[in-house]
């Protein structure tokens, strides 16, 4: 063999050897195409789409002129795509068994103004939570037509089971429902953060993507930190808020192609304070945030509401922009006496009821408004009065603690003070009834959200108060409260 054959022999083993070695990058090709019958496979006359998104929840790679990409597969990790605003999709993201590497996108509508239900921690462990999520929350939601639904986190309350079932209830709704994965979506045997999510996975798909729908980009984090398994212990270890490094490098990939004229809207299952989440890792997802002008936040996982702003201040120095902590569809984890559909009143910790929110965009602008379940839809504010103390307290479940909270009794008008180192008395008069179905009781917490006055001295008789609310971002709310003074 001459030398020259020799050599090129040699380098071909070479070659073949490392790619064979395990570990090794493994290259994954397909293609992005227009499914005109929506048959989910490329015909002959269906053209691929140049310029679409294409994700390994760490790089994020572009289709040609073709529509073709070609991306790394991952250990733990999904390859998905970004869909695009103006096209729908039937699945977003690949198997990980990877058998079609193909995505099939349709036509739709480009919307600029669409609405969405956002609903956090539905967290099912059995049967009788599963029936009065179904009840309670997804039949309700039938009756809306939104461009799609998003579940913040705690699908399920550590028993990942109940996984089959939910999905073939949401499967009932006619628009598509994105997951978010929550501390409770763990699969708590896995050993660290970087493979936590392989059950949610295996049902629901990539733990943290993103998204287009008219002029916002939606991105869905994953922020939970898990410690792994104990083995010391035999128990399941800790937890606390923050993204994985691949995590980090995949949003700062993902932002690169975002333009600074869309609304960002990030998807978490823990808000971004420091009480759940590490200093240091809210402070690097803002920095990567700090020169956006359009943002804004939702999440679930306290069981109460919380409506706020992040302020230039602490770590964040761009624009103000909200996050919406949406409350809980099991409330207090389906705790409370029964109604007459044999479904627990549950009522949020911070004693807002549970439900969902609708938020409607347009453009790069947003509004919201919060669907109490198995209540009017104008239910908004709870008032509830002491009689000991002749005080009246005023819960506006999705305020603000800068909203202004005015009572007016007999012509005259009360201005209400924000008070937060208190429990909304309609929880604590009401505590004791409250267990679930393992024969379990929720906590209480102090809302944010809970307005309080002493009123004048009243004489005998029935009275009536009006409650007018202004929030900050001129949201109005308002309610009644009937006042009945037998005996002074």
């Amino acid at each position: 063999m001459k030398k020259m054959h020799v050599e090129k022999f040699i380098i071909f083993l070479i070659a073949l050897f490392f790619y064979s070695m395990p570990g090794l990058a493994e290259k994954v090709q397909g293609i992005v195409f227009l499914d005109i019958n929506r048959n989910g496979i490329k015909d002959n006359n269906e053209r691929g789409i140049p310029d679409v998104l294409v994700s390994n929840q760490k790089d994020v790679v572009k289709t040609d002129k073709n529509g073709l990409y070609e991306i790394e597969k991952l250990k733990n990790k999904v390859i998905y795509l970004v869909k695009p605003a103006e096209y729908g999709v039937d699945s977003y993201y690949l198997a990980n068994d990877i058998n079609d590497t193909d995505f099939a996108l349709y036509p739709k509508e480009y919307k600029k103004t669409f609405d969405i239900i956002a609903v956090g921690d539905p967290q099912m462990r059995c049967k009788e939570s599963l029936d009065a999520f179904q009840e309670d929350i997804v039949e309700e939601m039938l009756n809306y037509s939104p461009e799609f639904a998003i579940i913040l986190g705690d699908i399920a309350d550590n028993d990942l089971s109940i996984y089959p079932r939910t999905k073939e209830m949401l499967a009932q709704l006619p628009y598509p429902v994105y997951p978010v994965f929550g501390n409770h979506d763990t699969n708590y045997q896995a050993l660290s953060c970087e493979d936590e999510a392989d059950i949610f996975q295996e049902y629901w798909g990539p733990d943290y993507y993103s998204f287009d729908e008219g002029q916002v980009h939606f991105i869905v984090l994953n922020n939970i930190l898990y410690e792994g398994w104990n083995k010391k212990a035999n128990d399941k270890g800790g937890y606390f808020g923050g993204i994985s490094e691949s995590q980090y490098e995949w949003l700062k990939n993902d932002l690169e192609y975002v333009s600074d004229n869309k609304l960002i809207v990030l998807n978490m299952h823990i808000p971004m304070l420091q009480d759940y989440v590490y200093k240091e890792q809210i402070t690097r997802i803002f920095d990567l945030l700090k020169s956006r002008q359009h943002l804004l936040a939702l999440s679930g996982h306290l069981h109460g509401m919380e409506n706020y702003f992040f302020n230039e201040g602490s770590w964040w120095s761009g624009a103000s922009f909200q996050n919406i902590t949406v409350g809980a569809a099991c409330g207090s984890w389906w705790c409370g006496p029964k109604d007459e559909r044999g479904i627990p009143v549950s009522t949020c910790m911070d004693g807002s009821p549970n439900g969902y929110f609708h938020i409607r965009f347009d453009g790069n602008k947003y509004s919201y408004h919060f669907i109490p379940a198995n209540h009017r839809t104008d239910f908004q504010l709870r008032t509830v009065y002491i009689k000991e103390k002749n005080d009246l307290y005023v819960n506006v479940f999705s305020a603000t603690s800068g909203a202004s909270v005015i009572a007016e009794l007999n012509g005259q008008k009360i201005t209400l003070q924000n008070v937060m180192d208190e429990y909304d008395p309609f929880i604590e008069q009401t505590y004791n009834l409250r267990w679930n179905f393992d024969n379990w009781q929720g906590g209480k917490i102090k809302p944010k959200h809970l307005w309080k006055c002493h009123l004048p001295e009243l004489q005998k008789g029935t009275y009536r108060v009006n409650i007018e609310v202004i929030d900050v971002d001129g949201k109005k709310y308002e309610g009644y409260k009937l006042i009945n003074v037998f005996e002074k």
